[in-house]
């Protein structure tokens, strides 16, 4: 029986999310595990992890990283349970391109 990408997306997975700046400072948390599918688009992650953390303060200034990757908008990921998904606030004065 041939179930092509369907099983991907119903496929849970533990993933470790690090948490950096404002954001470890509102969970509490430097790190946590969370169960997400194994593939999903880089908005359903964020609203995941904004959700599951409540980390709707910050939800316009969230950057995520998988494996110190940064991820890039409207992408579709495929994760793994060794990864590790970065939550990085803007650090204090937000991003700069100083050296550009």
């Amino acid at each position: 029986m041939d179930m092509g990408d369907d099983t991907d997306i119903t496929t849970k997975i533990r993933i470790t999310v690090l948490f950096f700046a404002k954001a470890r400072e509102l969970t509490g948390n430097k790190e946590c595990q969370i169960y997400i599918p194994r593939k999903l688009s880089s908005a359903d992650l964020l609203d995941k992890i904004i959700c599951t953390f409540q980390l709707e303060a910050i939800r316009n200034q969230l950057m995520l990283a998988v494996n110190e990757e940064f991820v890039v908008s409207n992408s579709i990921l495929v994760l793994s349970e060794k990864d590790e998904i970065a939550v990085i606030p803007p650090l204090s004065g937000g991003l700069c391109n100083e050296y550009d």
